[in-house]
């Protein structure tokens, strides 16, 4: 029974699919200030070295100078701090979420990582400070009720950021392995509109579109819509259909991408029908 709580627990705390980071779900408990149950509270991010990398949650509408070891790292207008109102109780469950990014708005690379968070119901004095750590890596992880320094019922949730060469198509990647990567298309069947490789094998993003040709350009196949014969030698009088196969093979709409002897069997079929209609008369 328990292991198919727990089971269930990291499931549902595991990030939805497709999301690469960090999230921290967490409560508070009074750290005995005259303020409370009032409280602010404020989370930031860490690297193995004790350095400053990013604010990621803060709920401090004033007061905010009293958090007093994030000052002391991000400074007390920190832009990045993502700012809800001061905290009326320790009732409900906080929510932050790191995307990897330091400040300025770089990936970090692989490593131990500290989410640290800080709360203070008091104008100086004790504040609750707690610390917990994970590790940036290839492999996801989920960590479950944890606490320290006045946090409780901490759970910590890292999806990994997808890696091209892992032999998984992780989300954002259309192939993987590189080798498996399309490397040319296939004709679509349409002049007008052909498969065209996009994206990249050393990203593990190549794929095939299908790609409308918009301009007119001579001796292609196509004749795009809004195109003349004095613009694109492919269109017939008519101008452009914007399908090379459309339109009985553009023969009305002014593509010339039937083959010429098709015209005179045209021709003939109908001179022949009103051959026979007069016979009749």
């Amino acid at each position: 029974m328990r292991f198919a709580l727990g089971l269930l627990i990291a499931c549902a705390l595991a990030a939805p699919a497709g999301a690469q980071g960090v999230t921290a779900r967490f409560m508070t408990t009074p750290a005995g200030g005259p303020y409370a149950p009032r409280n602010v509270v404020a989370v930031w991010i860490e690297d193995g070295g004790g350095n400053f990398v990013k604010t990621i949650g803060r709920w401090a509408g004033q007061r905010k100078q009293y958090l007093t070891s994030w000052t002391a790292k991000a400074g007390a207008n920190d832009a990045d701090a993502i700012t809800s109102a001061t905290r009326g109780d320790h009732l409900n469950t906080i929510q932050a979420i790191w995307n990897l990014q330091n400040k300025q708005g770089v990936v970090v690379p692989d490593g131990t990582y500290t989410i640290r968070m800080e709360l203070a119901d008091s104008d100086g004095g004790n504040t609750n400070e707690g610390t917990f750590t994970f590790v940036k890596s290839p492999n996801p992880q989920v960590q479950t009720a944890l606490s320290n320094g006045g946090f409780i019922n901490v759970n910590i949730s890292y999806a990994a950021a997808a890696a091209c060469g892992n032999s998984v198509v992780d989300p954002g990647e259309t192939c993987d392995p590189p080798g498996s990567c399309p490397t040319s298309c296939a004709a679509s069947g349409d002049v007008c509109s052909p498969n065209v490789l996009v994206g990249s094998s050393a990203t593990c993003t190549a794929q095939c579109q299908q790609q409308l040709i918009t301009g007119c350009v001579n001796d292609d196949g196509c004749c795009p819509l809004g195109c003349t014969t004095a613009t694109d030698n492919d269109c017939g009088g008519g101008g452009g259909s914007g399908n090379g196969a459309a339109d009985d093979n553009n023969v009305l709409g002014g593509c010339s991408t039937a083959p010429p002897g098709s015209l005179f069997v045209l021709f003939g079929a109908g001179l022949l029908v009103v051959m026979r209609k007069r016979q009749r008369l």
